[in-house]
């Protein structure tokens, strides 16, 4: 297993949003409140599913680093708990499945949470954002490919108004030449932000049919099991 590093400046001790920084790093950290790593929670109803009042959930960890003028944000879709209980069931043919219902980490799961999760590489992204504290951080985007006979797909992703109550956008775009570019949307708007800065909740949404609300708590360095590494677009 391989501890990640994080990449934090100094000055970004409490990495709180909208804190003022000493003078010498304000211009260039200020915004950088998000360096680290979260776990992420979503509570949500799917409306275009065979059963559109189930309640479901999902969870994934989150990573910001600084990379030069950049800042690097990558998703890891896959987290390891050592304490599995209220995320998945056993059936009765032994089988491990996913709770059928709103799943919350308890306090061991919180304790994991903030000593480190383990991560699993596999489905993992990162991307590059550019961009400013005052105008938000943005990826680059356009489709792969423009040609008849190939389908071009692009991911872009942003965070806003990083000073208040952050908003993370995830674009994808899938389309040729011969066909309507196929848009999708997820987005998280954070509502409220704890006092102590290290809790977002808010409300989400994807593609217009899954609505729900997510919890972003501060986690410690992930885990990475098995070596290998994210996929960069």
């Amino acid at each position: 297993m391989l501890r990640l590093p994080i990449l934090a400046a100094a000055g970004c001790a409490a990495l709180a949003f909208g804190l003022p920084l000493a003078p010498q790093a304000a211009a260039d950290e200020s915004a950088i409140a998000l360096l680290g790593a979260w776990h992420l929670t979503i509570h949500y109803r799917d409306e275009a599913s065979g059963d559109p009042e189930a309640k479901r959930w999902d969870d994934r960890l989150w990573r910001f680093e600084k990379r030069g003028s950049r800042m690097q944000w990558t998703e890891y879709p896959i987290v390891v708990f050592e304490d599995q209980s209220g995320r998945f069931e056993t059936t009765e043919n032994d089988r491990s499945m996913r709770t059928l219902s709103y799943w919350e980490p308890n306090d061991t799961q919180r304790e994991q949470i903030g000593r480190g999760l383990q991560v699993n590489p596999r489905g993992a992204k990162s991307k590059g954002l550019r961009g400013t504290p005052e105008r938000g951080y943005r990826s680059a985007g356009g489709l792969r490919s423009e040609s008849v006979s190939v389908i071009g797909y692009s991911e872009s992703w942003s965070v806003q108004e990083l000073g208040d109550k952050p908003v993370f956008t995830q674009d994808v775009v899938m389309g040729s030449g011969r066909t309507e570019d196929m848009q999708g949307r997820t987005r998280y708007t954070t509502e409220s932000v704890s006092p102590d800065r290290r809790e977002l909740r808010g409300r989400f949404e994807r593609d217009g049919t899954r609505h729900g609300h997510f919890v972003l708590r501060r986690a410690a360095d992930p885990v990475l099991l098995g070596g290998g590494g994210s996929s960069a677009r």
